[in-house]
């Protein structure tokens, strides 16, 4: 009995060690980063009508985590935010910034609804 678990411990620990070798070979997806080209309003949600969180300028990189269909980018402003988890931890700007566009793809695209659903998991609400 010992030498069956001993067998089976050995043949999942090859196979851990084969999957963990295979991700030696995998494409890693680099951080697409962006810069506004002028300063640039940074909003509270991807929307106008939301509070102003602040600017950013010329100079000042991110790296974009979130976008919206309709252009918005949302980014980690780098500030804490007790309480703020997930999609309602990021910060706004609309497009007018420089993006490389090979990588905003690669952005994960999401809605407003999602949005706000990590909004009222933060607050509570």
């Amino acid at each position: 009995m010992n030498l069956s678990k001993l067998s089976l411990g050995i043949f999942i620990t090859l196979i851990l060690v084969l999957l963990l070798s295979a991700c030696d070979t995998c494409e890693e997806v680099e951080d697409c980063m962006f810069s506004p080209n002028s300063t640039v309003t940074v909003y509270r949600f991807p929307d106008e009508t939301s509070d102003v969180f602040g600017v950013i300028g010329p100079g000042d990189e991110y790296k974009a985590l979130a976008r919206t269909v309709d252009g918005w980018l949302g980014f980690d402003p780098g500030i804490a935010q007790a309480g703020n988890i997930g999609l309602a931890h990021h910060r706004w700007v609309e497009d007018p910034v420089s993006i490389i566009p090979s990588c905003i793809e690669s952005v994960e695209l999401v809605t407003m609804e999602e949005i706000m659903a990590d909004y009222e998991a933060s607050t509570g609400g």
